[in-house]
């Protein structure tokens, strides 16, 4: 189903097969519940590392300007998340030289979030 509608999970980066449910930024690196285990229970100070956890891929962002398609570009001079009809509209002419980044999807939850992921 999750194909279908267009969702990706992030995979791990150690194993490569499994999806991912948690990031560390000390590691820059996204990993299962498995491998989250192995690399940050083998020592005390892998162990210090803050992991987040990772949301579900359900709420696909939508355009900022016509509120209807999904986003796939966000630019940084406008700070507007676009979809790619409304980014070519958007930035013409001078405008192109704007820093676009695609949008990845993936949202990050943080205690206190509504649904914990990393309690899973």
């Amino acid at each position: 189903e999750e194909v279908k509608l267009g969702i990706m999970r992030t995979l791990c980066d150690v194993c490569e097969s499994a999806a991912a449910i948690l990031f560390c930024a000390a590691d820059e690196a996204a990993l299962c519940r498995s491998c989250d285990d192995k690399v940050h229970m083998c020592n005390k100070l892998a162990s210090r590392h803050v992991r987040v956890g990772l949301a579900e891929p359900n709420a696909v962002p939508r355009c900022d300007i016509c509120e209807n398609a999904p986003a796939f570009f966000y630019c940084e001079i406008d700070g507007s998340s676009l979809c790619l009809q409304c980014d070519m509209i958007v930035h013409v002419g001078g405008k192109r030289t704007h820093g676009r980044y695609l949008m990845l999807r993936q949202r990050a939850e943080f205690p206190g979030d509504r649904s914990g992921i990393a309690e899973e």
